[in-house]
């Protein structure tokens, strides 16, 4: 549909259309594709296949408009359609508001000569009116008038390079090139100014010819290049040559978008009255002398140059990423690519001539004839050609036409040009009385399957619309390059269409492609559902066998590999070579470790290590066993190689108990040391179930690097920092400390004592075991906790340890008369064994408890006086000065005696007054009511009031001291009468 929705209706009562049909074979068929997919030129159409109604890709609307006079020119830019009529007179319309048409007339005179080219700019809103006479006009949008443009006076314009820089907030076209008749380049700022009388051009100065004046400038373009925004691109064409200029804009220009170049001070003034250089003015001096160009031959009146960009809209316009040119003997068309071109250098790629279609003549000779169009325009993947009567648009391609319509005209109506808007690409057909415009629907609709045609798959990909097509791309790159006998590639695209799975690998099977058919299971493996677990689990198992035979397949290349040159940065290693194989080994051991990282949840167990085992792969067993977590079997397998310390290292990782008690025991027998070290970094073992571990461990028979007994050192650990109190462990250590190799029994007193009061072990198992094990010492401390000092006294006697028993002696603290029993056993010990008065005597010493007396009875009766003589003398003068003490004691005591009864007697004669008035001072009734106590310091109680409240203070068993009491003070015992 038009986009002047309310002036186009059906035209086809009106002006008849007629169609060229094509034959089926325009079109070759694609690859893997029926014969069935043609297509129709008339519309651009090409079947899918899918049985779904597209529309027509290319079609032509007339524009319902009565031209008030003939029309000379048009132009459309940014939504914005100007008509030049023969009349001088500009018509205006806004094609979002189409019912409104501005009329404007351009102010001349006679003699200026008749409206020759109209120039838009993309913003919509500057005009450029030339004549054939040299005089140029000037509108811009606000304006219902033209303004002549007086510095352009003479000039024919023939191309106008518009600023894509230039915003709509900003009222000036920025720096612009103008092309003339005559082979000259301008630049030119053009401003509009309120004031009729005021130049709305800022600057007019030629900046380069061609020295050529017979050949004009029919296309004229340039562009920013996209890293450097100094250097700019200018292409300029005339109707056989092409020139392309590459450089630097001038000094006076800004960095960022050029600059402004307008008038300082006075608004007369110009650049070349200033001395100034214009923007492009140093980019063209590069290019004075031999300026290259291309040369196509022809004499063909008129040319245009047209430029695509993908990005067209006004804010963020693109760079131009393509060209074409309309010459004598084609269309010369080709690529633009922006890197680092200098001076002299070409920004032009993949350049191509496309040869203008011939068709039969009308008449039945059947002559084909060329036929140079009118017009050429530009889009992402066709060309549009405008004949003098029909207009076609052939794909850039396959250089096929994929549409032809004739354009219905009246007599005396003759078709002038086409005209495009760069912004909203949209495409104008005009004549001297009509307009068309000509649609084009989803152009890329069916790029697909050109690209496929040409086998460039990846931009098929990229215009594929749904998944059907892509898999009708994907299957034919895949079976293309299977035949290629690219296997690897296509196993990888077969993953992704949907050709079945079944014939897809009975193909790599069939050429024997096990690489292949690895690549295409796990990409086909990769792209299964998240619920399709048993699919998943046979592709992970097949990939599993496959991998396994690559792998033993290349180690036994790499053994009957007879040379294997050493690798470096320098040569590449050959295909037959162990070096090469090894490599290969590697790259797909890696590969197979990555996958069992990844697929290792879809794989069944037991069918995954009956695999890898029957292949006899160790390494990958381990590997795949540690990956899920199976620590038994591979501490079982290092320990069936009986390396301890691999096992160790797999074990330590282990969080189950359970694998611990298993295989403990092996470990402490053969690797005692690293294996008690892994237990202690454990907390969450229970000790007791590693008793038959510990019972395996002999301590005489391994050879260690350090003497301590390993079981020893766990149980303290147990014991001493995770405080056990299982009394089967501590047994067990008592029992380990008891039986050692050695007579020292510092460890085991030090576990003994440590245990403290709460001991956790048996007191008779402990007993029993160290007195078979002659641990005297210990057997004395577990006397002594049992409270059998005497026991411990005789049993430290008996093995002739003085000083252990006397420290029994003193441990019944409470118990004086215990404690001087096992002294005098001591003393007796001392006295009959050694029969030494004065060792004996110096025992005496040593104890508060004894004294010469007790030990005198054990001497023998015939013993020397003179020997402690001393010490009998001493024992006497301390009775004596005792029994002195003992007398000052008595008399004392007699005194305090004779005092007491002087008290008694004295209180006998003792007495108080009462008076009448005086009251209890607990109850405060009258103190006559009841018996009462006086007492000497005038307080008086009521007897039971006394008793009541002195019993609140004193429990029962003191009621009889307390009744005792109160005869001590003497109170007065009245009653009342």
């Amino acid at each position: 549909m038009s986009l002047l929705d309310d002036y186009i209706e059906s035209s086809e009562a009106a002006h008849g259309t007629s169609a060229i049909q094509y034959g089926v074979n325009t079109f070759a068929s694609v690859n893997g594709f029926d014969e069935q997919d043609d297509v129709r030129l008339e519309t651009g159409y090409i079947s899918t296949g899918f049985g779904q109604v597209e529309e027509p890709i290319f079609g032509l609307d007339y524009v319902q408009f009565q031209m008030p006079t003939k029309l000379v020119d048009m132009a459309v830019s940014n939504n914005i359609l100007v008509v030049a009529l023969d009349s001088f007179r500009l018509l205006r319309i806004d094609l979002d508001n189409p019912l409104e048409v501005e009329e404007i007339e351009i102010v001349r005179k006679p003699s200026d000569g008749k409206v020759n080219k109209i120039f838009f700019d993309p913003t919509g809103r500057h005009l450029i009116i030339t004549t054939d006479y040299g005089e140029n006009y000037y509108l811009y949008e606000k304006w219902k008038k033209t303004k002549s443009l007086s510095k352009f006076k003479g000039v024919i314009i023939t191309s106008v390079a518009w600023n894509k820089q230039a915003t709509l907030t900003d009222p000036s076209t920025r720096e612009i090139l103008i092309g003339t008749k005559n082979g000259l380049i301008y630049e030119t700022c053009l401003e509009p100014a309120d004031e009729y009388f005021k130049r709305e051009e800022k600057y007019f100065k030629q900046v380069y010819s061609i020295h050529e004046s017979t050949m004009p400038i029919t296309g004229l373009y340039f562009e920013q290049f996209p890293v450097n925004n100094r250097k700019y691109f200018v292409m300029a064409t005339t109707t056989t040559r092409i020139y392309q200029f590459i450089g630097l804009i001038g000094p006076n220009s800004s960095s960022s978008s050029g600059l402004h170049l307008s008038s300082a001070g006075n608004g007369n003034d110009t650049i070349e009255e200033r001395g100034e250089k214009a923007m492009f003015e140093n980019l063209f001096s590069k290019y004075d002398v031999n300026p290259g160009y291309q040369e196509l031959p022809g004499e063909l009146p008129h040319s245009e140059l047209h430029f695509f960009s993908r990005f067209h809209e006004l804010q963020q316009q693109g760079i131009a990423e393509s060209f074409a040119w309309l010459t004598g003997p084609g269309i010369y068309h080709g690529s633009l690519v922006y890197g680092s071109q200098n001076v002299g250098d070409s920004v032009v790629d993949d350049v191509q001539l496309l040869q203008y279609p011939a068709t039969p003549s009308d008449d039945d000779s059947g002559k084909l004839i060329t036929e140079i169009p009118i017009s050429v325009a530009l889009t992402e993947f066709h060309f549009i050609l405008l004949y003098k009567d029909r207009i076609r648009a052939i794909c850039q391609l396959n250089d096929q036409i994929v549409y032809e319509e004739m354009i219905p005209f009246g007599h005396g109506e003759t078709i002038i040009g086409m005209t495009v808007d760069d912004i909203k690409k949209t495409f104008w057909i005009y004549t001297t009385l009509s307009i068309y415009e000509l649609t084009v629907n989803n152009e890329e609709r069916d790029v697909w399957k050109l690209y496929l045609e040409k086998k460039r798959y990846n931009s098929a990909l990229r215009y594929c619309k749904d998944p059907a097509q892509k898999d009708k791309v994907f299957t034919a790159q895949a079976r293309d390059y299977f035949s290629q006998r690219r296997y690897k590639m296509s196993a990888e695209i077969f993953a992704d269409s949907t050709v079945p799975f079944e014939e897809v690998t009975l193909m790599f099977v069939e050429k024997d492609e096990v690489d292949a058919l690895r690549v295409y299971l796990s990409n086909k493996l990769n792209r299964l559902r998240k619920n399709d677990q048993t699919q998943k689990t046979i592709l992970a198992t097949w990939l599993v066998e496959i991998y396994l035979s690559k792998l033993n397949s290349l180690e036994n290349l790499a053994s009957s590999a007879h040379c294997s040159p050493i690798p470096n940065k320098a040569t590449s290693l050959t295909s037959n070579t162990e070096a090469y194989f090894l490599e290969q080994l590697d790259e797909i051991r890696d590969e197979f470790r990555t996958f069992l990282e990844s697929y290792s949840g879809h794989l069944h167990r037991p069918t995954a290590y009956h695999l890898i085992a029957s292949h006899g792969r160790n390494d990958e067993f381990l590997f795949f066993a540690s990956l899920i977590g199976d620590y038994e079997k591979v501490i079982s397998h290092w320990i069936a190689e009986k390396n301890w310390s691999k096992a160790l290292a797999v074990l330590s990782k282990e969080a189950d108990p359970d694998v611990f008690y298993r295989f403990s025991p092996v470990l402490m027998e053969n690797e005692p040391y690293e294996t008690v070290n892994v237990w202690m970094r454990q907390s969450n073992l229970n000790p007791r179930q590693l008793i038959p571990a510990l019972l395996r461990y002999d301590h005489k028979k391994v050879v260690e690097k350090v003497n301590q007994n390993q079981a020893i050192r766990y149980l303290s650990h147990v014991v001493a920092n995770l405080n056990n109190t299982d009394p089967a462990i501590h047994n067990f250590l008592l029992t380990l400390y008891a039986t050692q190799q050695t007579s020292d029994e510092t460890a085991l007193l030090t576990f003994l004592k440590n245990e403290g009061r709460e001991m956790h072990y048996n007191l008779d198992y402990a007993l029993r075991l160290c007195t078979q094990n002659g641990r005297t010492q210990s057997c004395v401390h577990i006397y002594s906790q049992m409270g059998l000092y005497e026991e411990a006294v005789t049993l430290a006697l008996q093995n002739h340890d003085v000083e252990l028993a006397r420290i029994n002696a003193d441990k019944p603290e409470e118990d004086d008369v215990l404690r001087k029993k096992l002294w005098l056993t001591i003393a007796r010990y001392i006295v009959q064994e050694n029969k030494d008065i004065k060792s004996a005597l110096e025992f005496l010493k040593q104890s508060n408890l004894l004294k010469i007396e007790d030990i005198l009875p054990f001497f023998p009766d015939f013993v020397i006086i003179n020997d402690f003589k001393e010490e009998i003398c001493d024992a006497l003068e301390k009775y004596n000065a005792t029994i002195d003490d003992i007398k000052v004691e008595m008399d004392e005591a007699t005194r305090s005696s004779d005092h007491i009864r002087l008290d008694i007697r004295e209180l006998k004669s003792r007495f108080a007054i009462v008076n009448s008035v005086d009251r209890c001072y607990c109850c405060n009734y009258p103190l006559y009511s009841r018996t009462f106590y006086m007492f000497p310091c005038q307080h008086g109680f009521h007897s039971d009031c006394l008793t009541d409240k002195v019993r609140i203070y004193i429990c029962i068993s003191v009621q009889a001291i307390y009744e005792h009491g109160k005869k001590c003070y003497f109170p007065l015992r009245c009653s009342t009468r």
